[in-house]
């Protein structure tokens, strides 16, 4: 059995600014991100032929099938179809955190079924081959509305600065941020599941058909990567100045498409303020999902109690350096 670890995912700035139809015509994309200590495992093994089916498959459903054409579930099916694997197979998956909830998970899903399936071939595969065959996947052969940006932190890990290129080329660079900055910053975090599931695709398709209006915000946003990075390795570091760019940038967001926020979310995000925060963004494609916040450390158990009223409870997380990796094979 193999089974693959890979990593969710939080944003910070620049996102949108990963989907080729801005950065094919400004040159390039530019965003910050992070991979997180919350996982995707996914499991592949051959299927034993006392089974009566060819391929078992175990997600959130299960599916018993003769032929790779007859899968369900899309990704599964184009994996397995892209590395032309005609194996009897038994996969399985388990996820740290439910689909839909902002965090890069189908993405993550994609980067760690590849990799298994690589290894399942006896093939190693770089971190950047992993990420640009897992974003074809979805984007190219499936057309998902989805940007690039979570295919790669998932593959590479780490505090990441990513630029994505009109001749579609992409380079990830590591953040070296000061220890003392980056423990001040992680302490100062906050996330928030808001309980509410989303299917981000119309919100993207909204926003990718925005995408001409569109163009002056998102390099507004392409320009705050640069300025956030500045302020994270500073000598001296400001957290109001960092929360001011997160809300500009929140800010921003929110014109991208009109379901990008809701009223529920605005109420939370204002309450927020009211008790501390100094800004924040709802992570993913928005809508719901989870609501990142920095605050000083002072004001958490104030921001936390104002928002048990609206049923938010504080979701713990640490950063992750490493990206997808085979865990187990045996």
């Amino acid at each position: 059995m193999i089974v693959s670890k890979t990593p969710l995912r939080i944003s910070f700035v620049g996102g949108g600014t990963d989907f080729s139809s801005f950065y094919k015509k400004n040159s390039y994309g530019l965003v910050v991100n992070t991979s997180i200590d919350k996982y995707i495992y996914t499991s592949v093994k051959k299927l034993d032929p006392l089974f009566y089916e060819k391929l078992r498959l175990n997600y959130s459903e299960t599916e018993m099938v003769d032929h790779v054409n007859n899968i369900k579930n899309p990704i599964i099916r184009e994996c397995i179809k892209f590395l032309n694997i005609d194996d009897r197979l038994y996969i399985s998956t388990i996820a740290d955190v439910p689909s839909w909830t902002g965090l890069g998970s189908s993405s993550s899903f994609t980067v760690g079924l590849l990799n298994a399936l690589y290894e399942f071939k006896n093939q190693k595969i770089s971190p950047e081959k992993l990420a640009e065959e897992a974003a074809h996947i979805e984007i190219k052969i499936l057309h998902s509305p989805i940007g690039k940006q979570d295919h790669y932190v998932a593959s590479f890990g780490g505090f990441n600065k990513i630029f994505f290129f009109e001749n579609e080329k992409v380079k990830v660079e590591k953040i070296k941020i000061p220890k003392q900055n980056l423990n001040l910053i992680l302490s100062s975090l906050l996330l928030f599941w808001t309980g509410m599931h989303r299917n981000s695709e119309s919100v993207l398709i909204e926003q990718e058909k925005n995408h001409n209006k569109n163009k002056n915000i998102l390099s507004s946003m392409k320009n705050t990567v640069n300025q956030f990075i500045d302020l994270i390795k500073s000598k001296k570091i400001s957290l109001n100045k960092i929360g001011n760019l997160l809300d500009k940038n929140w800010e921003f967001k929110k014109q991208l498409a009109d379901n990008v926020s809701n009223k529920f979310i605005n109420n939370c995000y204002t309450e927020a303020k009211k008790r501390g925060s100094l800004g924040g963004k709802i992570l993913g494609a928005g809508n719901g999902g989870f609501l990142l916040l920095l605050a000083k450390k002072t004001n958490h158990k104030k921001i936390q109690n104002s928002l048990k009223k609206f049923g938010l409870e504080k979701y713990n997380f640490k950063l992750e350096n490493s990206g997808s990796k085979i865990i187990n094979n045996f």
